[in-house]
């Protein structure tokens, strides 16, 4: 294998280290902003590093949205949890059991639903918003937490689908066979083998789709009119727009408090996530 000579070894590693701070530069911004004095919101050595650093920024974001606004940072919370967590559940059961149908049968009409799920990718969910929108206040479900469940799941499926697809594809078939001489049906051999060991594909699909929810807007500002089932993006802009001056400091703190979630199941599930792209769950 051709070794890398000293000057392509240094440019590789100080383009990614380029690419690292444009990436972390807004959070790194935003956390620097969550913890200045009000004063000094525009000052700041190299404009990142406060003059004076105070963390009284985060108690007072509570106060403003509970005194100056319909919802408080816990109901946020609430909000945006269930609708979360209800959507990751369902994406996974269907996903699942998608991608193990479309892995181990051969069956009239599996390429073309493979078809169907790969072009869905293309199709961005502004494109369905006012059919969505007619269809949510047909069923009666708007303004209901399903109101935003069933949409996400609609756009979360196809990707989690292909992940375990592919995962399930790369279990060796001495796996199943073993299990057919046991006596266990497919089903069985899902439920007591093939779950149990993609956990690394079940923590990919779990970040993704945590991910593209929890910091979802456009369809929660739309199907959720009520300011009690406001999640925390559309929340959070409600404190930035809203009739009330909010301090940029306190802008910031709010910010940083709607990071925190994914930043804490990202720490929790990164080991699992990383196994699950050298695995080979992304491919395909």
């Amino acid at each position: 294998m051709k070794r890398l000579s000293v000057g392509s070894y240094l440019f590789t590693r100080i383009v990614v280290l380029i690419g690292i701070f444009i990436i972390l530069f807004p959070l790194i911004w935003i956390f620097s902003l969550s913890i200045r004095r009000a004063a000094e919101v525009f000052e700041g050595y190299f404009y990142v590093i406060p003059k004076h650093i105070t963390f009284a920024n985060y108690p007072e974001a509570f106060e403003y949205a509970k005194n100056y606004f319909n919802i408080g940072f816990f109901q946020m919370f609430l909000n945006s949890a269930a609708v979360t967590t209800s959507t990751i559940i369902v994406t996974l059961i269907i996903s699942i059991l998608a991608g193990f149908a479309l892995s181990h049968y051969v069956f009239k009409g599996s390429n073309l639903i493979n078809t169907v799920n790969l072009a869905s990718f293309m199709i961005p969910s502004q494109a369905l918003l006012i059919p969505m929108y007619v269809f949510l206040i047909k069923t009666g479900i708007l303004n209901t937490y399903a109101a935003l469940v069933i949409p996400y799941t609609i756009f979360t499926v196809p990707i989690t689908t292909l992940i375990f697809k592919n995962f399930f594809s790369e279990i060796p078939q001495e796996l199943e066979e073993s299990a057919r001489i046991e006596g266990a049906t497919k089903f069985q051999y899902l439920l007591r083998i093939v779950i149990p060991i993609s956990k690394p594909a079940i923590a990919t699909c779990t970040i993704y789709s945590f991910t593209l929810i929890w910091n979802e807007f456009v369809l929660a500002l739309t199907f959720l009119n009520k300011d009690q089932l406001k999640t925390f993006p559309v929340a959070v802009s409600t404190i930035a727009g809203g009739q009330y001056i909010v301090p940029y400091n306190i802008l910031g703190a709010s910010m940083v408090i709607t990071i925190i979630p994914a930043l804490i199941l990202f720490l929790a599930l990164q080991r699992l996530f990383i196994r699950g792209i050298t695995l080979g769950a992304l491919k395909g």
